[in-house]
């Protein structure tokens, strides 16, 4: 019998070497051939295999994080540009409404005409009517909604949302405008700038769908490159083979757009030959 303290007849050599260290109230010793320092080993070997993998997967998580926060950013005037939601803002977009429909008559009617349009009386014309579900959005090309405006000196800044919910972007233009030289009705609009969020980009898509919303408005687009930029020649009034209406004002300055021209009315009411 074994009681803690080996007699004379015990068998050193029979007795398990674990066993004998129990007897003596000693831990068994650590056999480090297949112990903590394997697995150790077996960690060390494979963080050295996905390393090489780790570090470009970590500099593309950020790059697309980067990316698409530069995507969703919103320039600062389409922020500060939405207006209100309050009876003064669909006051001003029905008086607006009313102004436009009287613009129209004026230009078959009357021998003058023109209209100046402010800025924020058009952010509330855009709001009431060029919303996701305004009556007016089918005047965008598909999937825009929500256009705003800002002019600053002789520059207009137009920005236009595509898109719905978390993954719509804001798509906006640095504009230019004048009315060209020895030709009748046609305004030249150069795009200096143009963005998703807060990435230049150079696409022509953009513009593709500016020229079709301006057709379905009656309006013949052309584009061309000048110094670099985009420039799109806009011919009003195209069924006009001699055209009876005529722009001669178009200005944009003190935030507001200005656009006046006279009608030969003579020719507008005789009868055709």
């Amino acid at each position: 019998m074994f009681d803690g303290v080996p007699s004379e007849h015990s068998d050193w050599t029979s007795t398990p070497r674990c066993g004998m260290e129990r007897a003596f109230g000693q831990d068994p010793p650590v056999d480090y051939a297949d112990g903590p320092l394997l697995d150790r080993g077996f960690d060390m070997n494979t963080r050295r295999r996905w390393m090489p993998l780790l570090l470009p997967g970590g500099i593309l998580i950020s790059v697309l994080g980067l990316l698409l926060g530069l995507l969703k950013a919103e320039p600062a005037f389409y922020r500060q540009a939405h207006p209100p939601d309050n009876y003064d803002t669909r006051e001003k977009a029905s008086h607006l409404l009313t102004r436009i429909q009287d613009l129209k008559y004026e230009i078959r009617t009357r021998p003058s005409w023109g209209i100046r349009l402010r800025a924020d009386e058009l952010n509330c014309f855009f709001a009431e009517t060029m919303g996701p579900t305004g009556s007016l959005v089918g005047w965008l090309p598909p999937g825009f909604h929500s256009p705003r405006l800002a002019i600053e000196g002789d520059r207009l800044y137009l920005g236009v949302r595509y898109g719905r919910g978390w993954w719509s972007i804001v798509v906006s233009l640095q504009l230019r405008l004048w009315l060209v030289a020895n030709e009748v009705n046609v305004v030249a609009v150069e795009v200096s700038d143009l963005r998703l969020g807060r990435l230049g980009l150079a696409a022509q898509s953009i513009l593709d769908a500016l020229a079709e919303a301006a057709h379905a408005c009656h309006v013949d687009v052309h584009w061309y490159r000048h110094g670099g930029h985009p420039v799109g020649l806009f011919r009003f009034f195209p069924d006009q083979p001699q055209p009876v209406s005529q722009i001669l004002t178009l200005e944009v300055h003190d935030g507001a757009l200005t656009v006046a021209g006279r009608t030969r009315v003579e020719a507008m009411a005789a009868p055709p030959p």
